[in-house]
């Protein structure tokens, strides 16, 4: 009597176990090279924290007095909605204030920020912002010692903008900060995007999906309104550089060794400029949409590069972060790991009406509903989520959220049906790796908002932005080689 065939997708899961087991079985070499390449990144990034730490507080002070005396703190610039827009955000104001504060040691300064206690702010005046970050900055440079005696230390981050700022004041004013890294990423990206439209019609998938990402990336990515300030530009500068590395140079076509290097270099940069505003997870769907765009025409290759491109990646950011951890406790503060995972559990809960600002609820409550009701149950929270994600969209709407929430609705829906389309018409199983992986990049952004659910609902204005991925794949679907020429 013979067995009866199993369905295919009763082995799914154990082919998949045994694909992995086998990667890494045959790649140990491969990962020591690309944790050689981050450890030697987190040096450097350590080496330049430590000479920044060289800069004169009191030449920096005497900067940031003067543009507070220009106003450049207060004042704000208008876009076309009539939206009052900071000249400096609230992170900036943040970062800045580190530059400020008096350090017990050198070591101590080289590894870790100290920020004035959130819970003591200044009342707001006429004219200043509502930022309350921006509010402290200006009350220290208003103080004679500009220093807060009750600064606290502020270990969840690399701080890599708080470097960048300390070394460039010592050579520009605060307003070049944000200025400088959005003309480095209009420059970055159209240095991928002018070229690639000029080979339009001859370079087929690679040209027209590099020309894609750098659109979305330029148009649709919030540089608009984010794009001024140095907390945020510096993190898009980081793919940027990327987009501009991978296309110039054919990242994900180089060596398996090469690659590795790459993609750990790229990880520890992200985690260096990460404060939480979308850097990881887009940074994820872009590696994973140009491994799918320009890996060879082989289909374990493109396998390999998706999976080992994921798992470096993550694990460079995971090595930045831990010597970050290690070395505070060494030098400054031996339970930071409790501060941490604390931090950590808030925002990845579902509980946010305490941390709404009081506008907000007493808005919502005049629809008949209970905002506090919303933070018992995980299916709440997420409509909450989702529902301010949308009002977000403005971001990606140059103001309007009516506008943003068609171009994001468009751009899901186009995704999602030419996903469909090209997987059932593709000719071959490289053709349809290659769209699987697309299909991957299309899930770090939702899968990161599920995750750190609290953070995406309470900072939607900022964790929208990596959503404009969607926008990219629906360009790369759109201008995807037809069925005949799917064999690469």
């Amino acid at each position: 009597m013979t067995e009866a065939p199993q369905p295919s997708g009763f082995l799914l899961p154990f082919k998949l176990a045994v694909f992995v087991r086998n990667v890494l079985a045959h790649s140990a070499g491969l990962y020591l090279r690309a944790m050689l390449a981050a450890l030697a990144a987190i040096a450097l990034f350590f080496a330049m924290s430590y000479a920044s730490s060289f800069v004169d507080r009191g030449e920096i002070a005497a900067k940031l007095e003067a543009a507070n005396a220009r106003h450049a703190f207060r004042q704000t610039w208008a876009a076309g909605s009539g939206r009052a827009i900071p000249r400096f955000g609230g992170n900036d104001c943040l970062l800045l204030a580190a530059l400020l504060q008096a350090y017990p040691s050198r070591a101590a300064q080289t590894i870790s920020a100290r920020i004035p206690p959130a819970d003591a702010q200044p009342p707001a005046r006429a004219g200043d912002p509502t930022i309350p970050a921006c509010l402290q900055l200006i009350a220290a440079l208003e103080r004679r010692d500009h220093a807060d005696p009750n600064a606290v230390y502020y270990h969840r981050y690399l701080h890599g903008q708080r470097v960048f700022a300390a070394l460039a004041l010592a050579v520009a004013f605060p307003e070049a900060l944000g200025r400088f890294t959005l003309l480095a990423n209009v420059v970055c990206l159209l240095l991928v995007l002018v070229p690639a439209l000029r080979r339009w019609r001859t370079g087929e998938r690679r040209e027209r999906g590099f020309a894609a990402i750098a659109a979305t990336l330029l148009l649709f990515d919030g540089l608009w309104l984010f794009g001024i300030y140095f907390s945020f530009g510096l993190s898009d500068l980081v793919l940027s550089l990327f987009l501009l590395y991978a296309y110039r140079r054919g990242t994900a076509q180089v060596s398996e060794p090469a690659f590795a290097s790459a993609v750990a270099l790229f990880g520890v940069a992200t985690a260096v400029f990460e404060f939480l505003t979308g850097g990881i997870p887009f940074g994820l769907a872009l590696l994973l949409g140009i491994v799918a765009l320009d890996s060879p025409d082989d289909r374990a290759a493109l396998l390999r590069r998706a999976f080992h491109g994921t798992a470096i990646f993550a694990l460079a950011i995971l090595a930045t972060f831990a010597v970050k951890l290690a070395l505070v406790m060494l030098v400054i503060d031996p339970a930071v790991l409790a501060e941490f995972r604390a931090a950590l559990l808030t925002r990845t809960g579902s509980s946010f009406v305490a941390n709404l600002p009081p506008q907000e609820v007493a808005w919502v409550a005049r629809f008949g509903i209970d905002v506090s009701s919303l933070d018992r149950h995980w299916i709440f929270a997420l409509a909450y989520m989702l529902a301010r994600l949308a009002y977000a969209t403005f971001v990606i709407g140059y103001g309007s959220p009516i506008l943003g929430m068609v171009i994001m609705g468009t751009a899901a829906v186009t995704t999602t049906v030419l996903l469909i389309r090209r997987a059932h018409s593709a000719d071959g199983p490289i053709a349809r790796t290659r769209l699987l992986i697309l299909f991957a990049s299309a899930l770090a952004m939702p899968v990161w908002s599920l995750v750190f659910l609290s953070h995406t609902l309470l900072h939607a204005i900022w964790m929208v932005r990596p959503f404009a991925w969607f926008i990219a794949l629906a360009g790369i679907l759109v201008s995807w080689p037809r069925r005949q020429r799917l064999h690469g």
